[in-house]
């Protein structure tokens, strides 16, 4: 096969048409060819068209509704990026009988290895707010960092850096119309960069970077008209140095949804792609990452228009949890983290690209 080559000036990837490139002719495929579409009716009895989505087999279409979206909750969870956010939910925290905060620090080091974390754990506590009540049974932040280092030229240098954010959360939410959504989520973003070389003024060489994102999401949804429901979401994109100086970049991406509603009907959804080849670059400047095939994003609407407007007491719950977490921030709950610096400080200043699927 032959491998696709980018050189020159900065390229931004368009993965929808790397999609539609024939791998045997390396052609892309007519774009004026219209999808094929279903004639349906919706609860209402009004017709409505929807295409055939060719990312998922044995498919039912849902109308579209209010909660139909093809952005993804609690992916942005950190207080400090949350500094400054307008629109979150103001409210009161109440303690709960067994209810309690606990925050602590941890480091290790190690010949060649440091490591420096920091964990935060809220459990019993209820969030009041315009928009209804949450229920917080638990919710957990695990912060990582690490560096690597090795010896050149007598000196101990580094070489690797890694840093990972975690959240975990189970509880429930009531509306103002006392209707109730239990959830459980776990959210995970980590990156790593490696420096194992370096150019001829001895400055650090970057050799490999990737950066991995997932959640995952598990509700009980029965005053919607739900039994169950299950979301998954997958992102990752690797970046390395070959032995002829340039840059190798692969990425993937999944998105996986289940609905099981009350009436015994169910639903599936799924989403999968990664790059058949790798890209090529000539250096890190000439790297931007566009968004992600257009499918990825028709399947999460599609998911969202099944879930209806549980899908939008998803969304509250996670602005619920940002304006939180972001209170137990100001309230001084991150201070062992602040004392420590926030943790180990990124040794490198490459120029890496962001990766940001719903920026």
């Amino acid at each position: 096969m032959t491998k696709h080559q980018v050189f020159g000036n900065s390229t931004r990837i368009d993965l929808d048409t790397l999609l539609d490139i024939d791998l045997e002719t390396g052609t892309t495929s007519s774009q004026n060819t219209p999808p094929p579409v279903l004639h349906l009716t919706d609860q209402d009895g009004d017709l409505y068209i929807a295409p055939v989505a060719s990312s998922s087999q044995n498919q039912d279409l849902a109308p579209p509704g209010d909660g139909a979206t093809n952005d993804l909750p609690f992916l942005n969870l950190d207080p400090y990026d949350l500094d400054g956010k307008g629109n979150l939910p103001g409210g009161e925290l109440e303690k709960g009988a067994q209810g309690g905060i606990s925050a602590q620090v941890d480091s290790s080091n190690a010949a060649g290895e440091q490591q420096l974390g920091f964990g935060l754990e809220m459990m019993d506590y209820t969030f009041r707010t315009s928009e209804g009540t949450l229920d917080i049974m638990t919710l957990a932040e695990e912060r990582a960092t690490e560096i690597k280092s090795s010896f050149y030229n007598g000196q101990e240098v580094p070489v690797e850096y890694q840093s990972g954010l975690m959240h975990e959360f189970e509880g429930n939410f009531y509306d103002n119309q006392f209707r109730q959504l239990y959830i459980e989520m776990a959210s995970e973003v980590g990156t790593t960069i490696q420096a194992e070389t370096f150019n001829e003024h001895g400055d650090p060489v970057l050799t490999a970077f990737g950066q991995e994102q997932m959640l995952e999401i598990y509700g009980e949804a029965f005053d919607y008209g739900i039994e169950e429901f299950e979301m998954v979401f997958e992102l990752a994109v690797e970046i390395q140095l070959n032995d002829f100086g340039q840059y190798e970049m692969t990425m993937s991406v999944l998105f996986e949804g289940e609905i099981v509603y009350l009436n015994g009907a169910e639903r599936a959804y799924h989403f999968e792609y990664e790059t058949p080849f790798p890209f090529y670059f000539s250096s890190l400047d000439e790297i931007e990452i566009g968004d992600l095939p257009q499918g990825f994003y028709e399947e999460i609407a599609r998911f969202a228009a099944g879930m209806g407007d549980a899908w939008d007491a998803v969304g509250t719950i996670s602005d619920h949890l940002e304006a939180v977490l972001l209170q137990l921030q100001e309230d001084g709950h991150y201070q062992p983290w602040e004392d420590a610096g926030q943790g180990l400080e990124n040794p490198f200043d490459f120029n890496l690209p962001n990766i940001d699927p719903f920026a």
